[in-house]
């Protein structure tokens, strides 16, 4: 009886939010806390809880791995006869932050976010987007990621014909755009944490030394491609 009741008590409390996952998601979330955290992102806080273990990053970091795994695998699947250079450039642009700004919004978890504040960072959604994925592998494994990712995701959001024909360098790009107006750029490590293939990247782009977009990444190349989008985005906002 001390297993039970809180389940009852929980589901009675927090009945919209688990119908709200049940439509987003396909199933019935197991520990609510998880999804709760997900959408908590980290501005919203509070003084005596900001640390990460009171808002999604971490869980966001979990989320990114988990991703990039599972998309990994379905495009080895899907292009059996594909080469290691289009798969890798195929996974990028599905794991863009601009892509995953874009399925966030699809989804509408904006809507659920601890935070109303107009002012908030353009990429939210897709952060919220991994922590949301972070939970479903906490809550229900592998499997229920896999899950979420091509039931709900691939076979629904996304079409592979259309991101093969979308043009995929922002960092070539970024490089581009200074070449062309003599301006030195650098992408620089500001950070290192971990080690091997646990190692996290944070990278920052610097145009003439003044500091634009910040990424981070367990693949070096990622970050820097992530970095370099943000870089393009920013500029973008200031013509």
């Amino acid at each position: 009886m001390s297993i039970i009741k809180p389940i009852v008590i929980s589901w009675s409390k927090d009945r919209k939010l688990y119908n709200s996952l049940k439509r987003i998601i396909g199933f019935y979330p197991g520990n609510i806390s998880l999804y709760k955290l997900a959408f908590t992102y980290k501005s919203s806080s509070t003084e005596s809880n900001t640390n990460s273990a009171g808002n999604n990053e971490r869980l966001e970091f979990l989320g990114d791995a988990v991703i990039n795994t599972v998309i990994a695998e379905h495009l080895f699947k899907v292009y059996p006869y594909r080469d290691e250079g289009f798969l890798t450039e195929m996974r990028a642009k599905l794991v863009s932050r601009n892509q995953l700004n874009k399925l966030g919004l699809k989804l509408g978890l904006d809507y659920y976010l601890h935070e109303n504040n107009e002012s908030r960072s353009k990429s939210i959604c897709g952060d919220v987007f991994e922590a949301l994925v972070g939970a479903i592998y906490l809550d229900k494994g592998i499997k229920g990621a896999k899950r979420f990712m091509i039931d709900r995701i691939m076979k629904i959001h996304v079409d592979l014909d259309e991101m093969e024909a979308i043009e995929f360098n922002f960092k070539g790009k970024i490089i581009d755009w200074c070449q062309k107006r003599k301006k030195e750029i650098e992408f620089k490590v500001l950070e290192e944490r971990g080690q091997g293939q646990n190692t996290l990247f944070k990278i920052q782009v610097f145009i003439d030394n003044e500091g634009f977009g910040i990424a981070e990444s367990r693949s070096k190349k990622r970050a820097e491609q992530r970095a370099a989008e943000a870089t393009q985005e920013t500029l973008q906002s200031d013509d």
